[in-house]
Order: C-alpha cells, then sequence, then structure tokens
C-alpha cells in the first residue's frame, strides 16, 4: 500500500482574525527564547558601531556622512525602543499557543532581527543558498539556523497575510 504524502508542516496557522496558533514545539520555543535573550543583549549592550548592528540600524545617507550621523542621533533611540518592545512582548507570550495579531506581529519582528544580526555574521547575501554548503563547514549549523529562521519567518508573514485577508 503507498505511503500518504504528507505536507510539511506549518509554525503558524491563521485561525480567523486575530487569532493565530504558534505550532512549535518545546525545544523550539527554548531556541527562540535564547535567540531573543541573546538579541537583546546584544542591542542593548554592545557599542552603536559593532558590526552585528548593521543591518539592524543601516545607514539612512549612504553618500552624506553627516546627515546619517544626524539621523542615528535622532532615529537609534526610538528603533531600539521599538526592538525591545517586540522583544519584551514576545518574551511574555512565548510559551503560549494562541496568539493575536499584534504579538504574532512582534514575534516576526523579533524572529528577523535575529536573521539580520545572524546574517551579517554569515555574510549572506542574495546569492546565499544553505542547501549548497559543506556539512564540514565550520558555520554549518549557523547557515542551517538562519535558514530555519527564514523559514519560520516565511510562515509567520503568510499567516498574518492570510488573517488580514
Amino acid at each position: 500500500m503507498p505511503r500518504r504524502f504528507r505536507a510539511p508542516r506549518r509554525p503558524v496557522k491563521s485561525l480567523g482574525p486575530d487569532c493565530f496558533r504558534l505550532m512549535i514545539d518545546d525545544e523550539e520555543r527554548a531556541l527562540v527564547a535564547r535567540l531573543f535573550e541573546q538579541l537583546r543583549g546584544l542591542v542593548t549592550e554592545a557599542p552603536a558601531a559593532d558590526p552585528r548592528l548593521r543591518r539592524l540600524f543601516p545607514t539612512a545617507y549612504h553618500d552624506d556622512p553627516e546627515r546619517d550621523v544626524e539621523y542615528q542621533r535622532l532615529m537609534r533611540d526610538e528603533l531600539l525602543a521599538s526592538r525591545l518592545a517586540s522583544l519584551a512582548e514576545v518574551e511574555q507570550v512565548l510559551t503560549r499557543e494562541f496568539l493575536t495579531s499584534d504579538q504574532l506581529a512582534s514575534f516576526m519582528r523579533s524572529l528577523n532581527a535575529v536573521r539580520l544580526v545572524l546574517g551579517t555574521l554569515l555574510d549572506v547575501g542574495e546569492d546565499t543558498d544553505p542547501s549548497e554548503l559543506d556539512q564540514e563547514d565550520p558555520l554549518f549549523v549557523e547557515h542551517q539556523l538562519y535558514a530555519w529562521l527564514s523559514w519560520m519567518l516565511e510562515h509567520v508573514v503568510g499567516a498574518l497575510r492570510q488573517g488580514l485577508a
């Protein structure tokens, strides 16, 4: 008797307006919690010029350093506060199975921030394909984590879109 095809699991599902089910196991939740904790430490303790933060606090004026310094002076605290607020909300709801659209949006922002930092560390570009990486590469596990975060983010965005439709 042939086996039935089983679609890959989805980590999040829209259940209707403003209700989403987060379907990740305890191990994945613990991993995400650790990643969010590490992100909080990085954004609160690392100096502003830390290259790991480059994608979280991007240059606004590439060809005008003086304007960019002023922009960073005016906006960095607001961007930091926004990131920390998302992390605080997510840390409170990460153990829940059902989330509102605001909670899932905070989860998405924090997940993307972790992915951006990891992508910066790995020097990931648009042409990077983790499936082409040799398992002997010393950063193989980190690339697999980046791929998992990307997969998770794709499903969160899809669920949010579906919930808005």
